[in-house]
């Protein structure tokens, strides 16, 4: 790493927002990872008030969790936050599936096959990145919601994204890539075959996983 590790410019909270964004979400500052303010100011060369300011925009995207006379650090999802967000998930997703289904007389659009084959193929890929398959995993998930055709879901969904990358990152090791490579190219047939109501046991399945339930 370079002594000063520069953000991107567009300007310096908005580029050093971007920057500390990408690395959490992409797995490089793995959850519950201390953001000393000496340190990172150091390294990209900000004053501090531009760091806070950029830490205080993730602590509301739900990606930073800053405390009194403790600083900041990587939030780490606590089980009220897992439920919290499963709670959103089968409200927002399984609402969204039902809508699709109805638009496409029972079937899925395209868009939803191909980010299912997407992450599928990521997934099975040599050694990637968890930061990758959190973003692709992501995105299938907003296709469904896209494919509801409502504005205002598609907007609430896209609101939890950050924390459901952090969702999947925070995954056991025993939840593989093959099986969320599998789950998910099963899930598509399901929802189609079955209706949208199977999302709320894939959701609940991985919620569990993560509470050690």
């Amino acid at each position: 790493m370079s002594a000063a590790r520069r953000a991107p410019t567009l300007t310096t909270v908005n580029g050093l927002t971007e920057s500390l964004r990408s690395r959490i979400l992409g797995g490089e500052l793995k959850p519950g990872t201390p953001l000393r303010e000496e340190a990172l100011s150091r390294q990209y060369d900000v004053a501090r008030h531009s760091l806070r300011s950029a830490l205080r925009t993730l602590q509301g995207e739900g990606i930073v969790q800053i405390e009194p006379n403790r600083g900041a650090r990587v939030k780490s999802l606590s089980p009220e936050d897992v439920r919290g967000l499963s709670a959103l998930r089968m409200a927002l997703e399984v609402e969204a599936a039902r809508m699709a289904l109805e638009h496409g007389g029972g079937s899925l659009p395209a868009s939803v096959q191909r980010a299912a084959g997407r992450l599928a193929a990521l997934c099975r890929r040599a050694r990637p990145s968890w930061g990758a398959v959190a973003e692709a995993h992501e995105a299938f998930h907003h296709e469904i919601v896209l494919a509801a055709e409502s504005p205002r879901l598609a907007a609430a969904h896209h609101r939890a994204g950050a924390e459901l990358r952090l969702f999947v990152l925070q995954l056991p090791p025993s939840w593989t890539l093959e099986r969320i490579a599998t789950d998910h190219l099963k899930l598509v047939r399901q929802l189609e075959d079955e209706g949208a109501e199977v999302l709320r046991p894939h959701i609940a399945e991985s919620t569990r996983a993560l509470l050690g339930d």
